[in-house]
């Protein structure tokens, strides 16, 4: 078995690998540029008001016709409507979102970024080799419901925590690491921008999103906080 050292620096290599293929992403300055503004206030975690530094959103511009464009995006995109925000409530697949995530993941699995994904996995024996065995498993590791309370009905799936976000108690955000999803929803005025905050050489957001305010780490470079309408 790899040491911890070791397997970082081979996933070091995978991503960097992996950055150097997606040969869709979209440019800074090109495709999207973002006003970071003032810098954010002083927020801890579950607080409900948090000093705003930034009248303006963080994304200026993205250029949409590009983005969707992109098959990979585009089937991405249609995905984000096909659930439940809030935790506890039961999500329905439907055939059309089924036929939706298949789309997406045909997408993907087409590209260079996901064989090298693949090929890693190989190695590791933690993928099957034929590509329609591993858009399986992959199916299974983004689509598959469960129940994030023992008892309750399947209301979650990793893709919807990951990409979409959920809010619990009406208060808190779950998920949400995305910035497609992040700019969809400062779009649509559903997110607001408070400010950045500069940590060892780091920048990172302040946002509020969808109704009760409340700060939320949304990863190691974003910290938001979140609002339910």
């Amino acid at each position: 078995m790899a040491s911890g050292k070791t397997l970082n620096n081979e996933l070091s290599k995978l991503f960097n690998e992996m950055w150097d293929a997606d040969v869709h992403r979209l440019r800074p300055g090109r495709d999207y540029t973002i006003d970071v503004q003032g810098k954010a206030g002083p927020a801890q975690q579950g607080d409900t008001a948090v000093q705003d530094n930034a009248a303006r959103h963080l994304f200026h511009n993205v250029n949409e016709e590009r983005l969707r464009s992109i098959k990979t995006f585009a089937t991405f995109i249609s995905l984000l409507d096909n659930y439940e925000t809030s935790t506890g409530v039961a999500e329905v697949v439907t055939p059309e979102e089924i036929v939706e995530n298949n789309r997406f993941l045909d997408a993907v699995l087409a590209t260079q970024v996901m064989r090298l994904a693949h090929d890693y996995l190989l190695k590791k024996n933690l993928a099957r080799p034929n590509l329609a065995d591993f858009k399986h498993q992959l199916y299974d590791i983004w689509f598959q419901l469960y129940a994030r309370k023992e008892g309750d009905r399947p209301d979650s799936c990793g893709f919807e925590h990951v990409f979409v976000g959920e809010t619990r108690h009406g208060k808190e955000i779950l998920g949400l690491h995305n910035w497609v999803q992040f700019y969809l929803q400062e779009k649509r005025n559903q997110i607001d921008y408070k400010g950045y905050v500069a940590r060892k050489n780091k920048t990172r957001v302040r946002t509020s999103l969808w109704g009760p305010l409340q700060v939320k780490q949304m990863d190691p470079e974003i910290k938001v906080v979140m609002k339910q309408v």
